[in-house]
């Protein structure tokens, strides 16, 4: 995996980012699922990369997995005290292979532990119409901290992963967004 290169991006990588999102997502779509970076525009993943830090990897120059962290200083509803990745997607083309998982750890080891120092980081899944998702996640150490009832039936979760334990608060995650 010494072969990868994780940069951050740029504006000029959203079109590439959206084809990569747009593919990565289609079995969401089919499922029903609504959320922003399923149906993102490459309008839309321009403001992301330019209100959040979006993490891409390369193998040779090609951008294979993408993934975004948002800050809760940044946007108007805040999820935790702690940062949220989303919008993370691998080229389908790639999937089985580990890729999307080298670059989380990366993100969550060597960008949000051992640069920013945060104590945890958190994100949002599914656990009804995609819930394989929710035990990937469960095994890569994430737990569900609030859960939500869509009107359309859905169960929204939000899940925290401690990264650093002396530093983790739970009494200062905030209360559920829901």
């Amino acid at each position: 995996m010494s072969d990868y290169n994780i940069r951050i991006a740029d504006t000029s990588d959203a079109e590439e980012i959206q084809a990569i999102m747009y593919d990565a997502f289609t079995p969401l779509r089919d499922l029903g699922i609504d959320w922003p970076s399923v149906n993102a525009s490459v309008s839309d993943v321009k403001k992301n990369i330019i209100d959040n830090t979006t993490f891409v990897l390369e193998i040779e120059g090609e951008i294979i997995s993408t993934i975004t962290v948002r800050y809760p200083w940044g946007g108007k509803r805040r999820i935790s005290i702690y940062p949220f990745v989303w919008w993370f997607a691998t080229k389908p083309s790639y999937d089985g292979q580990g890729i999307g998982s080298y670059l989380l750890k990366y993100v969550e080891e060597t960008f949000l532990r051992d640069t920013l120092k945060a104590a945890a980081v958190t994100l949002g899944t599914s656990a009804r119409k995609h819930p394989w998702l929710l035990d990937i996640y469960k095994k890569r150490g994430y737990e569900i901290y609030a859960e939500h009832e869509s009107e359309d039936g859905d169960l929204g979760v939000i899940m925290r992963k401690v990264l650093i334990p002396e530093k983790f608060d739970e009494s200062i995650l905030g209360p559920p967004p829901f």
